[in-house]
């Protein structure tokens, strides 16, 4: 259990570093105006930096409770070592159970804003259907996994349904690519190609702004947790 624990440590910082390079990007663009938009796609980029780093932090605990026996001469963890491993690992994981939603929220803001601003910068979305559009946005969002025994695709409870036609019509454009899935019966995980990024952007960017709540607040015991370089 530490390993598998501990495995999710480097991803969950790079999570970090990477929200933190995107907010930095968005911010230091040249000839961006930082409209209100932007501003909140900025503000979703940094909220889930600190909720990596903070999650991170949770992982870090868990591994090192399970690292260090309580129980001598079993050398195992005691129960309530377990029991507050467990607590940090289900902590980290509601942490950035949202990361996915918020970078295609913050992907929409900032696309729709680009194109206003400059026009000439996006080329004309793809033509997708219905069914492949709603496909392509559920993948970016993490709702998405595969079962390569009964040949299915898994979504989120309360995300609809989709065919195993539309994800490999989306696979035989180059838009998306499978890698396996740590999450016991899901095999494969979709994820967007590079094309498949530029081609959710440029239909995003032809939206109109959807209505969505702001960034949820970070609980106060979490942000006394964030060391305050990070996010800097």
């Amino acid at each position: 259990m530490t390993g598998t624990v501990a495995e999710h440590i480097p991803v969950t910082q790079a999570l970090a570093r990477g929200a933190l390079d995107a907010r930095d990007a968005i911010g230091t663009a040249p000839g961006l105006h930082h409209t209100p938009d932007v501003e909140r796609a900025i503000g979703r980029l940094t909220q889930l930096a600190t909720l990596a780093v903070v999650a991170a932090d949770h992982l870090i605990d868990s591994v090192d409770l399970l690292s260090h026996p309580g129980q001598v001469p079993a050398k195992v963890p005691s129960a309530t070592q377990t029991a507050q491993a467990a607590r940090h690992s289900r902590l980290a994981e509601q942490l950035t159970s949202l990361g996915a939603e918020d970078c295609l929220t913050a992907a929409g803001l900032l696309a729709r804003e680009l194109r206003r601003q400059r026009p000439g910068a996006f080329r004309p979305p793809p033509a997708l259907s219905p069914a492949q559009q709603a496909a392509l946005e559920a993948v970016a969002a993490g709702r998405v996994t595969l079962d390569q025994q009964e040949d299915k695709v898994l979504v989120e409870r309360g995300h609809g349904r989709m065919a195993i036609t539309t994800m490999r019509s989306l696979e035989s454009r180059g838009l998306v690519r499978r890698e396996p899935c740590a999450l016991w019966l899901h095999d494969e995980r979709p994820h967007l190609t590079a094309e498949g990024c530029q081609a959710l952007a440029a239909s995003l960017a032809t939206r109109g702004r959807p209505r969505s709540a702001p960034p949820a607040a970070v609980p106060p015991a979490a942000r006394a947790a964030v060391p305050r370089a990070a996010i800097r």
